[in-house]
């Protein structure tokens, strides 16, 4: 699994990005977390990353796993930003130990919106038919709120066109059989952070923040003002200070 590995002896925070993008999203928060912290951006199978096998995203939690134990690391604080944080939930209920902190940004645990199973397989037979990359790239508009400038949208869309067809085919039929993890997020014994832009559409966060409240009302939740669904794109400063204050709990 590739993943940018900023190294250092401190805590691990395992980064895990958006559909369909890659680690680049996390640059900017990257660039602004302390220095006691060891960021790792990881891309997902299909999104920079090897696909293996049939799709699912259980081969996502395999590649993170594996990556841990390469780096020769027992347990990582786990953010994730939308599909990664259906990656990062998945991870925390297979491997608790090995989860120090959780963090859900603009993301839920139920299935359904944003990745519909069968609007996600007819999405996979467009990438592999005369559409192309041509049939994601409307997660540059979803994907930013009404305050993201042409810069923004741009490194959004330079990632996107930078992604292999076939490969983001396999990522929506993984997508389409994605487990509910909820109970994996109420069972997990580590500090929980819960983060969503105020603008963000395709997991508004006043009806997706209130249903994990539900289940972790522990949590701490965080609303970041201005900003869309990419977070760490838009507000890497907010983003980064909620990583560095969760990481701060896990013990």
């Amino acid at each position: 699994m590739h993943a940018l590995d900023r190294g250092g002896d401190g805590l691990p925070v395992v980064l895990l990005h958006a559909f369909p993008l890659d680690h680049r999203v996390w640059d900017d928060v990257v660039a602004l977390l302390p220095a006691d912290l060891r960021p790792i951006a990881v891309d997902l199978p299909g999104l920079g990353s090897p696909t293996v096998g049939e799709p699912s995203l259980e081969r996502a939690v395999d590649g993170v796993l594996a990556l841990l134990d390469d780096l020769g690391l027992d347990r990582a604080v786990v953010a994730g930003l939308s599909t990664g944080g259906y990656v990062a939930a998945m991870l925390a209920g297979r491997a608790p130990e090995r989860v120090a902190a959780l963090a859900l940004c603009d993301t839920t645990t139920v299935v359904g919106p944003p990745d519909e199973p069968d609007a996600r397989q007819e999405t996979a037979r467009q990438l592999e038919g005369a559409l192309g990359i041509a049939a994601v790239m409307d997660s540059v508009t979803d994907g930013l709120g009404p305050h993201a400038g042409p810069e923004l949208a741009g490194r959004v869309a330079q990632m996107i066109e930078g992604q292999v067809p076939g490969d983001v085919a396999w990522v929506c039929r993984a997508l389409a059989v994605r487990p509910d993890t909820t109970e994996a997020l109420r069972a997990h014994p580590g500090p929980v952070l819960l983060l969503f832009g105020e603008h963000d559409t395709p997991t508004p966060p006043e009806q997706r923040l209130p249903e994990l409240q539900a289940v972790r009302p522990d949590a701490t939740s965080v609303v970041v003002p201005g900003s869309g669904h990419l977070t760490a794109l838009e507000q890497p400063a907010a983003v980064a200070d909620a990583l560095a204050a969760l990481a701060g709990r896990a013990s």
